[in-house]
């Protein structure tokens, strides 16, 4: 175990001053609303100009030397990376540079690059492959020696209109009738944009150096039955049928396609028992039938 203490040094007003990676991003503007109303200062990290809301700091994760400036101009007490990866040289680039400040770096990652993971709930583990995604996260956490690294996987988000069940009302509209990449036996694991959103003020306030975080509400929700509900949103009966991954890829590429129909279960059971997270909003299915998706519902953040 690490001798970096969990936290790092608090100022009188127990206030954490956090400069974000992807505050304007689906999950991350969700995130950094949670971390304000927590009580810290979120100081957005931007290569496109001010950021609504917040003190914006120029920057561009892709090009690590702009980075310098923008950190000594922040100086924060913690970094949040909730960006979009672009590819593993890059990547890799730019997470070595915001461990150089040596404070601590809560980073997003995600499930998919995890592939196939069986019926068994796949529980908060290093990476077992070595994809892109697979070697920006052990660079991670072998920093955690000297760095508190954490890193946070997202299951499928939705929530407040938006994400990928977004899309698939549209297939909906689109189609006729609710669609769903793969086979009837495909799992999703998923979680609520504002239940992950609190696991980031977790992580940021609590997390262990080296830690895995799973974002994770449900383990498994039947593809089948996510199509089902987002044809009630769009109106229809409940209907759903498959799309098949080839004639899918057409239209939405073969790599995003083939992500779509990754059969995952996946446990937080770890995550909840270290830092007593709870998710407590709505299920996905519930959500696309009597929430945030049918038209004229409040709040809505898109894809």
């Amino acid at each position: 175990m690490s001798n970096i203490p969990p936290t790092p040094a608090l100022d009188p007003t127990g206030t954490l001053r956090v400069l974000f990676i992807g505050a304007t991003g689906y999950i991350g503007s969700a995130a950094a609303a949670a971390v304000t109303a927590r009580g810290h200062e979120v100081v957005a990290l931007s290569r496109r100009g001010q950021v609504t809301g917040y003190r914006t700091v120029a920057g561009d994760l892709t090009r690590p030397d702009t980075l310098t400036a923008a950190f000594e101009a922040v100086r924060p007490d913690v970094i949040v990376h909730s960006g979009v990866p672009v590819d593993v040289g890059t990547d890799l680039a730019g997470v070595t540079a915001l461990l150089e400040p040596g404070v601590p770096v809560v980073y997003t990652s995600g499930i998919w690059f995890l592939g196939p993971v069986g019926d068994r709930p796949f529980t908060e583990d290093p990476p077992v492959n070595d994809t892109p995604r697979a070697q920006v996260e052990r660079a991670l956490l072998a920093a955690a020696d000297r760095v508190r690294t954490v890193v946070v996987r997202p299951a499928v988000v939705y929530g407040r209109g938006g994400g990928i069940p977004a899309q698939m009302v549209e297939w909906a509209r689109k189609f006729g009738i609710g669609r769903y990449v793969g086979t009837p036996g495909t799992r999703w694991p998923t979680v609520h944009v504002d239940d992950l959103a609190g696991l980031y003020v977790k992580a940021i306030e609590h997390a262990e150096p080296g830690t895995i975080l799973h974002g994770v509400a449900e383990e498994g929700v039947p593809v089948v039955d996510i199509a089902a509900a987002a044809d009630r949103a769009a109106g229809g009966v409940g209907r759903a049928q498959a799309w098949p991954v080839t004639d899918a890829a057409v239209e939405l590429g073969d790599k995003y396609a083939t992500s779509l129909a990754l059969d995952q279960v996946f446990s937080s059971a770890r995550t909840r028992a270290a830092l007593g997270w709870q998710p407590e909003r709505p299920a996905l299915v519930d959500d696309l039938t009597v929430g945030s998706y049918l038209s004229g519902s409040d709040d809505p953040l898109t894809v």
